[in-house]
């Protein structure tokens, strides 16, 4: 059952989420009940009477982030995703479905929308029964501005990806993006109704249906087109992605997380060709599949008149942070007889070995050891997935010892601890560019 007004958490937006957090990690460790919970709650946060906190909780239970057993209160799988990963965008799809009017907003907002007033009338024709004072509304935007899926200007309201543009590794929750952007939620091909985007969805959870998706050296990515049982046809989604040039529709590249309903998105691609191969069903029978390639918009080749050796530390940044034609699978690329082209992840990796002058960014020892060419043993850690490999860009690559790389992927701190490189790799691509201007 839906309810129409959003509870607040305590301490206020900018504080809500931290004590949210706080509450969360307090129930998957302790199991407390519910004189345990309330009383937790009064001491560490800015509550002071049990009727609201009751009220709350029970807000947590009707958005999936609680459950209330017979031995105590415990998280959801959204709950425990949120304060383990510190990843709160998990209770969008919890306050979409519990609440009405976040969808409203997500959709009004885009269409001009943006003064409390104009939202307010928005939901009030989306919901004519309902009473909907500036106080629900704005205790939706609240929750809205917590998640930093809604900014504030002045009493101007406005979404970051409402024209499409997003974050190469950042996350972003799948069901707002459909919320604000359209598109079919349950697909791994997802077009848009009224924007010229076309969004792709890769996952494990796709080896389930005989999709077999990877990337390839060159920085190109092999995406199997839809179609669970028997062989693919060239229709529907496949077609989409296979003319998308043609009608001038952006391809997003997204991959899913372990977290509900979060994806990391990996860039803006473009189709350059599409080969059939045999590969299983969801029944294990083999069929023929569509395998598209797909080649990051910003190319893979860079031209260069001199050795990426020779270059300085903001010249390769530069080199490899610039944009270059892609090229047809498989074609040539031309290069004058001065020139050279290199892979643009060469120059990529090249350019974290060397800021890292044979130091691990994550321990700040030395490298273990040297490798055959006698230099110091780095491995290049791609920040934007779990897994090597993926788009390419100064922004995005470390360099780290082996035990730190494996500690990214492996140990239990291991999103903690990514989450601080990548804090590190802002910081010095903030220090490159500023050299540029």
């Amino acid at each position: 059952m839906t309810r129409m007004t959003a509870e607040r958490f305590f301490g206020g937006t900018d504080q809500r989420i931290e004590n949210l957090h706080s509450t969360l990690q307090f129930v998957s460790r302790q199991n407390p009940t519910d004189h345990e919970l309330i009383d937790w709650i009064l001491e560490n946060t800015p509550a002071n009477t049990t009727a609201t906190i009751e009220r709350n909780i029970s807000f947590l239970e009707s958005i999936d982030l609680l459950d209330h057993t017979a031995d105590g209160y415990q998280p959801t799988n959204k709950g425990e995703a949120f304060w383990r990963h510190d990843e709160p965008l998990v209770m969008y799809e919890g306050l979409a479905t519990a609440v009405d009017g976040f969808r409203e907003i997500a959709r009004a907002i885009p269409n001009g929308h943006r003064t409390i007033e104009a939202i307010q009338d928005q939901l009030q024709q989306a919901y004519p029964d309902h009473v909907l004072p500036k106080g629900v509304v704005s205790r939706h935007l609240e929750w809205l501005e917590a998640l930093n899926v809604v900014t504030n200007r002045d009493g101007t309201y406005s979404i970051p990806i409402e024209d499409g543009t997003f974050e190469v590794g950042e996350t972003y929750s799948r069901w707002f993006i459909h919320d604000v952007l359209g598109g079919e939620r349950y697909r791994g091909i997802s077009r848009t109704n009224d924007q010229p985007l076309l969004f792709i969805f890769t996952g494990d959870a796709g080896h389930d249906h005989g999709y077999e998706d990877e990337f390839l050296e060159d920085d190109t990515f092999l995406y199997t087109g839809e179609g669970t049982e028997g062989d693919m046809t060239m229709d529907d989604g496949n077609e989409a992605i296979r003319t998308h040039k043609a009608n001038d529709n952006k391809l997003h590249l997204f991959e899913d997380t372990d977290r509900p309903w979060i994806v990391t998105y990996l860039g803006e691609y473009e189709y350059v060709g599409h080969r059939t191969t045999e590969l299983p069903d969801e029944n294990g029978d083999l069929r023929e599949a569509f395998r598209f390639q797909l080649a990051p918009v910003d190319g893979t080749d860079i031209e260069l008149e001199v050795t990426p050796n020779s270059l300085s530390e903001q010249e390769l940044f530069e080199k490899a942070t610039q944009s270059a034609p892609t090229t047809t699978a498989n074609a040539p690329t031309s290069t004058s007889s001065s020139t050279r082209s290199y892979p643009r992840s060469d120059i990529v990796r090249k350019f974290a070995l060397r800021v890292a002058d044979g130091v691990c960014q994550g321990c700040e020892e030395d490298a273990p050891f040297l490798n055959k060419k006698e230099e110091p043993f780095l491995e290049v850690h791609h920040l934007t997935r779990r897994s090597d490999g993926g788009p390419d860009d100064p922004a995005n690559v470390i360099a780290l010892c082996p035990n730190c790389h494996r500690r990214v992927h492996e140990g239990c701190d291991g999103d903690e601890f990514n989450r601080r490189l990548k804090a590190k790799v802002s910081a010095r691509t903030e220090k490159y560019r500023y050299r540029n201007t």
